[in-house]
């Protein structure tokens, strides 16, 4: 048996701080194989320096580094050094306490060659660590020869369970509130910008209901968590299998709140009371575009007209939907970017977040695209965020159009900077969840500030 340091390398807290769900399923998948597991958090631990005092008291055979994102996708106001940063300061005290680096996560595992030179680690493991860091790890402690960089040639039938750390909930319990839960993996979708697929696989692998709910119960009864959020790409798969979730939670009578990522589109009046009979509290729409020309360029599997249904069933049913949609895509034009402002400010008690630009990842659709148009060359690292912009689009337009399109507005929250430092502000008076849903009052008539926002707009 060997011990295995792993450490959340993530210290971004937009929208708000995240626990490292990843590093706790390989934490058991280490576990499960007889090893002995130390988990610590740049965040909530004080920084690299804290953690290179613990890897030489304890001497572990590897640590691994979760690589959680690789930058804040904000093409406005940057922020794409906020992880190699500390990463890379940790990873070369490791190297000078011969330690060996080992850097997984999803981050890391969409720049795999590029963040492992950057960082000069040891070893780097692409796709999903619960089986081949156990593997890398027998290799360390027998002293045999390992590759350097070991991709994942098989998926696991479904996600295994979280080992998390004690110490590590508490944390992210009193500075943001919410712990994620993964209910499946894998996304059915095709959108063009997306690596979700590439990530997790095109196939959804959903995980016993009964199983995630048990672990949610057990959060609340060990930690008092009450609020959580599921990690899925996306939570309602067609086949309806989020459903059978929402029963297992009312059955077990488990008095539970929580968030997810939806499709805007082909939510039945019954489903949507079932869910939110079952906790939920709030919905996050992957809207991504503000008219049909603009959602069919992005492969969106549906139209305004279905964005427009499911958010006013949404408001029918007072649960808050907040709106994240990308302005500038491909198939934009000033056109469609006025058509977008004008209908996303209809969408009444609703929290919309929009952004300038598409972060460009290797291995999607959009990326192949951006090399036809000549938007980045084969042989660009990405390693800083580079941003897809609709070819005779001014980006100086696009945002000056954004800005005006959408204030005076406190629920239209652009820049997304401008809705990061208010939720921040909020946190420091001691304010916990997800926040943008205070934002939204269903006794409030929101008739007059929509019709001044629409003749900005126009």
């Amino acid at each position: 048996m060997s011990l295995v340091l792993l450490v959340s390398v993530n210290i971004c807290q937009d929208p708000y701080p995240v626990y490292p769900l990843g590093m706790s399923v390989v934490a058991r998948g280490l576990e499960d194989a007889g090893h002995e597991v130390r988990q610590m958090d740049l965040l909530a631990d004080g920084g690299p320096g804290a953690v290179l005092a613990a890897a030489r008291a304890l001497r572990p055979v590897c640590v691994g580094l979760s690589l959680r994102n690789v930058d804040n996708v904000d093409s406005v106001s940057g922020g794409g050094e906020c992880q190699f940063d500390p990463a890379k300061k940790l990873a070369a005290g490791l190297r000078e306490a011969e330690i060996p680096v080992v850097i997984g996560g999803a981050g890391f595992s969409l720049l795999p060659e590029i963040i492992l030179g950057h960082l000069d680690a040891d070893y780097g493991i692409v796709g999903e660590g619960e089986d081949l860091l156990p593997e890398l790890v027998t290799r360390l402690e027998a002293g045999l020869s390992a590759p350097r960089l070991m991709r994942a040639s098989r998926r696991r039938p479904q996600p295994g369970p979280a080992r998390r750390d004690d110490r590590l909930v508490a944390y992210y319990l009193k500075s943001g509130g919410i712990l994620g839960v993964q209910s499946k993996r894998g996304c059915e979708n095709r959108c063009t910008y997306c690596a979700y697929p590439t990530l997790e696989g095109g196939r959804l692998r959903h995980r016993n209901p009964g199983d995630v709910v048990e672990e949610m119960i057990a959060l609340k009864r060990e930690h008092g968590a009450s609020l959580f959020f599921f990690t899925d790409a996306v939570f309602n798969d067609r086949a309806g299998k989020h459903l059978e979730l929402a029963e297992e939670l009312v059955r077990r009578e488990a008095e539970l709140s929580w968030a997810a990522y939806f499709r805007p589109s082909d939510m039945a009046r019954d489903d949507l009371r079932l869910l939110k009979r079952s906790g939920l509290a709030a919905v996050e729409a992957g809207t991504d575009a503000g008219c049909d020309a603009t959602l069919e360029a992005l492969r969106k599997p549906f139209t305004w007209t279905d964005v427009r249904a499911f958010h006013e069933l949404c408001v029918s049913e007072r649960v808050p939907c907040a709106h994240f949609v990308i302005f500038g895509g491909p198939g934009e034009d000033e056109t469609t970017l006025r058509q977008g402002i004008i209908e996303l400010n209809a969408l009444q008690h609703a929290v919309v977040f929009p952004f300038a630009g598409i972060r460009l990842h290797r291995g999607t659709q959009l990326y192949a695209r951006a090399m036809r148009e000549g938007v980045v060359q084969r042989e660009d690292p990405l390693l800083l965020p580079t941003f897809y912009f609709a070819p005779g689009l001014d980006r100086q337009l696009l945002h000056a159009e954004l800005s005006r399109g959408f204030a005076g507005r406190r629920n239209r929250i652009y820049p997304p900077q401008a809705g990061q430092e208010r939720m921040r502000v909020m946190r420091g008076f001691g304010y916990n969840g997800l926040l943008w849903d205070t934002l939204i009052d269903f006794d409030r008539d929101e008739g007059a500030g929509l019709r001044r926002s629409v003749r900005r707009a126009c």
